[in-house]
């Protein structure tokens, strides 16, 4: 991996965090094991600390809300679903990023064209 090849990620890691949820509801340890799919590898109590605390960003912003399960063996679980507000805020996201993809797109083909 190249030095600072993952500098963009920590922008994107929102968005993929509402994406993990809208498919599943999950707890933190799923949501940072799923976010491993996208080359986002949360290690230590530092980074998974910062998980919680963006969880719990997203809540406070009504864009995810939270359960305890008490069902499962061993100690509850808090377990994340995505809301109506946070599918939307999903979706706008979708809707920047194609301009970011398309702008991007438009950069390389220049660039591409380049002596």
């Amino acid at each position: 991996m190249q030095k600072g090849s993952g500098k963009y990620r920590k922008t994107f890691i929102e968005p993929y965090i509402l994406l993990i949820i809208a498919e599943t509801p999950l707890h933190g340890y799923e949501i940072a094991n799923r976010l491993s799919e996208y080359g986002i590898k949360l290690t230590g109590l530092g980074q998974m600390g910062n998980l919680y605390r963006i969880l719990t960003r997203l809540e406070k912003e009504k864009f995810i809300e939270s359960k305890w399960d008490t069902d499962v063996q061993g100690p509850s679980k808090k377990v994340y679903y995505i809301t109506s507000k946070g599918l939307k805020h999903l979706k706008d996201t979708k809707n920047e990023l194609m301009k970011i993809k398309d702008n991007i797109q438009r950069f390389i083909d220049k660039v591409s064209k380049l002596p």
